[in-house]
């Protein structure tokens, strides 16, 4: 019976269900469903291969449409003002797959007639405007000469019959136009071939040239190359065509033929940008056509292919359908609604139905989630998805998560920024999510509602520690409580102690804090004095480890339900609530000390008791024991280590000893040797007889259920490595909590290093200028900005994640369950929008 308590603390009550209809009904019902998106269907052909389904043929025909898409897309791109596509779709226009595929097929067909019509034009016109160039170019260009009116070659022609191409003089030349960015591989290349015997002069190209492929507009540029011998001018011409370059006539000895070529060349073109006119406006209009259309049969493409993706998941018996599907127990009317209105629009005869069935199998787990629970929800999945029913760490991590990030983070000015960061996230977020944003913004966007929260935790742990950018500030003025007295007789004004005890043999100039006589402590937070004494460190050190080790006990107490390790809890606040002034005042004698008399009590060493615990049990000094005497806190100490002792066979052997008294209560194992062999005889026979009902499908359920045998030697060994994990994991785990520790103080001395020497150090530096004290904060801005509030808290929250995923969620979380994923039409639209970014 699905256990109550639906909803984010458990996953929702899940239902399978068995949906029957008419076939010609099956089409609409689940579009029909997946409009609703409620339900996540069950592959009822599992060993059917996808190229045996029934619907093969209508996915392939989605594809082929798909295809003609993406064909239209790459022309839109090619289109430079064709960038805006129509994302509105009219809910009037009903289009199908069968009404779209035609259209699509006529209009693939003369788009691609238009474009090989279109290239074909442009290529003459290319050929046209290159022959035009050379034409163009003056006389002297195909001379050779240089300013000064010299030949340049390396050799006349001799006396050899009569080459091909043109001659100069006593020497041969070939002109063409070649693509600029190969223009110097080329000129190289002739070189080497003709073993210098050549000369060549380029110059470039007027115009540039539209490529017929791409579109891009590519620069050329128009060469002569003179040479002098035939077998040059055939490595030449074989050159010039592996590099794609054009020879064009020219003949310098009758400029009246190249006055008649250059008038015939350019009446061509004119006529060839006429009809190139004409083509290209008839090809805009039919781009037009797809740029308004575009995403709405992209869409129903989609759609129709993920319906027949679905159907082919379905049992077919003649005209009747059979689906299995999961289904929130609360949307269950809605399901039923969506049948009727399925089985209307279809104009089946036969009435659909559903009925729950009972399985064995494990549910899929559902969580209903918002805007602010979602990102805490997949910060949970990443880990595994949680099993049904099982409780959601996402409800405790919602609020444990930013905090940990803000213990470990904590300062009022980098909180702040955090915060101001997410608030202006949050203040544009539907017009962020309207627009294409970067994809590392976009992650960061993602989170905004979980960032606003580390925010506001890293300023609220910041006024715990009074720490702003690394300074130590006052906000509810100054304090009473502690002073730093000189000398002994300020001492006793001010402190009324002992200053032979209190300065215990150090120099009198050192700062010691010392209560002040009437005085209280500070309204919130670290006292700011502490910044002022020498022992700051070690005070921030110890106290930020213990509230480390505080909070990982708490946090791994919810976890594991259990009261084992609050002894460690317990010890800390007693060190924390004890007055250890009064203490100092109580004298004691020691056994075989080293001095005679009396000695004072002094406070005893956290790391120093623990390790004692185990590795020392009974061993206590005297004169530093935190209970009412050293022999009692031995007693304590020496009960909870043997209640730690007992505890780890208490969790080592019943679970087995249970695990076989069930097995041979219930007798499994004699039942699964008798009826072995007719068990698997009734699956045989249940199992053809079902496949010779179907008709395109699989069995729809097993016949029988099978049960793996009882091992014993499989339960204990799967008891002693849970053992030995728990064990091992009550420490380590504990260990690992001093991370918070650890970061808190880094960030916290880090901050302190910005300030004082990128501000602190150039303020002093600066004479009035004021240079210093710009550079300085440039500096400790950007610092701050990049390691402080970029890499720092990147670190922070990677610490924090681990501390939630390894430390507190697997003392209770198994994750190995299924994600409840919904077929879902919805989901489409984004991907139904056309990417025709022009680069």
């Amino acid at each position: 019976m699905p256990e109550p308590a639906s909803g984010l603390w458990r996953s929702q009550d899940m239902v399978l269900l068995q949906l029957h209809m008419q076939r010609e009904a099956a089409h609409d019902t689940i579009f029909k469903l997946g409009q609703l998106g409620c339900v996540q269907f069950r592959d009822m052909n599992p060993n059917t291969s996808a190229f045996q389904r029934l619907f093969t043929g209508d996915v392939r025909r989605c594809e082929e449409s798909e295809r003609r898409l993406r064909y239209f897309e790459d022309q839109l791109k090619r289109a430079k003002d064709s960038t805006h596509v129509t994302t509105v779709v009219d809910s009037a226009t009903g289009e199908t797959l069968d009404s779209l595929e035609p259209k699509l097929e006529a209009m693939e067909s003369e788009l691609k007639d238009l474009n090989s019509k279109w290239e074909q034009l442009l290529v003459q016109k290319n050929s046209m405007k290159e022959h035009y160039e050379v034409l163009t170019q003056p006389p002297s260009f195909f001379r050779g000469e240089d300013d000064a009116g010299h030949l340049q070659v390396a050799h006349q022609a001799d006396d050899a019959s009569e080459p091909q191409g043109f001659r100069q003089g006593g020497l041969r030349y070939l002109t063409g136009v070649i693509s600029s960015d190969r223009a110097a591989l080329f000129e190289r290349l002739v070189y080497r071939a003709t073993r210098g015997n050549m000369f060549m002069r380029t110059v470039t190209a007027k115009e540039q040239f539209e490529d017929p492929a791409t579109g891009d507009m590519v620069e050329k540029t128009v060469f002569v190359v003179f040479f002098s011998a035939q077998r040059a001018f055939d490595k030449i011409k074989k050159l010039c065509e592996s590099m794609q370059a054009t020879l064009y006539p020219y003949n310098i000895d009758s400029p009246q033929e190249v006055q008649q070529t250059t008038l015939k060349v350019s009446d061509t073109m004119r006529d060839l940008d006429t009809t190139i006119k004409v083509t290209k406006d008839v090809r805009a209009d039919i781009v037009e056509k797809v740029k308004q259309n575009l995403f709405l049969w992209k869409k129903t493409v989609l759609v129709e292919k993920s319906v027949y993706d679905v159907l082919n998941q379905l049992s077919f018996k003649g005209q009747t359908v059979v689906a299995e599907c999961w289904a929130p127990k609360e949307d269950l009317d809605n399901v039923q609604r969506a049948l009727v209105e399925a089985e209307k629009s279809s104009g089946a005869q036969v009435q659909s139905f559903m009925d729950p069935i009972e399985t064995h199998d494990q549910p899929p787990t559902y969580f209903k989630t918002n805007s602010f629970t979602k990102i805490h929800q997949s910060i949970v999945d990443s880990y595994g998805i949680a099993r049904y029913k099982e409780i959601n760490p996402a409800v405790f991590s919602c609020m444990t998560f930013p905090f940990l990030f803000g213990i470990m983070y904590g300062d009022i000015g980098h909180g702040f920024i955090i915060t101001l960061v997410a608030a202006l996230f949050i203040w544009k977020e539907k017009q962020l999510l309207a627009s294409n944003i970067n994809e590392i913004i976009a992650m960061v966007f993602g989170g905004r509602y979980i960032l606003i929260l580390m925010g506001l935790f890293a300023i609220y742990t910041g006024f715990l520690y009074n720490d702003f950018f690394g300074m130590m500030i006052s906000p509810f003025g100054e304090n009473t409580f502690w002073v730093f007295p000189h000398d002994k007789e300020e001492w006793k004004t001010m402190c009324g102690d002992d200053y032979n005890y209190w300065f215990g043999g150090k120099e009198a100039n050192a700062l010691q804090a010392c209560k002040v006589i009437g005085g209280s402590p500070y309204i919130l937070g670290i006292d700011p004095n502490w910044c002022e004494t020498e022992n700051k460190l070690e005070f921030y050190n110890s106290l930020k480890m213990k509230m480390a080790v505080i909070l990982g006990v708490i946090q791994m107490s919810g976890g594991l339900v259990l009261s084992l390790l609050n002894h460690i809890y317990f010890m800390i606040l007693v060190k924390w609530n004890t007055d250890w002034s009064e203490r100092f005042r109580t004298e004691i004698d020691l056994p075989g000390a080293s001095t005679p008399g009396p000695h004072f009590l002094r406070a005893p060493s956290l790391l120093e008791a623990q390790t004692n615990f185990f590795l020392m049990p009974g061993s206590i000094e005297t004169d530093a024991y935190v209970f009412v005497g050293a022999g009692f806190q031995n007693m304590v100490q020496v009960g909870l280590l043997l209640c730690s002792l007992v505890a780890v066979p208490l969790l080592l052997i019943p679970i087995p000893v249970i695990e076989y008294l069930h097995n041979k209560h219930t007798s499994y194992g004699e039942l699964a040797e008798h009826h072995e062999v007719q068990g698997l005889m009734h699956i045989q026979d249940l199992s053809s007889s079902s496949e010779s009902r179907n008709v395109g499908g699989d069995d729809e359920h097993p016949a029988a259920e099978q049960h793996e045998a009882f091992d014993m030697s499989e339960v204990v060994i799967k008891q002693v490595i849970h053992t030995i994990e728990f064990v091992l994991g009550c420490v380590s785990n504990t260990a690992s909590y001093l991370r918070l520790w650890a970061l808190s103080l880094a960030h916290a001395q880090l901050s302190e290093v910005f300030w004082n020497f990128a501000m602190i150090m150039p303020l002093s530096m600066d004479k009035g200028t004021g240079v210093f004290a710009f550079v300085g904060f440039a500096v400790w801005f950007f610092a701050s900005l990049m390691v402080l509030c970029g890499m720092e808290s990147l670190s922070a929250f990677l610490h924090a994640l681990r501390l939630h995923w390894v430390e507190f969620q697997n003392k209770f979380y198994f994750g190995d369950g299924t994600q409840f994923v919904p077929y879902n039409i919805k989901d489409i639209d984004e991907l139904a929008k056309p990417d025709i970014a022009t680069e």
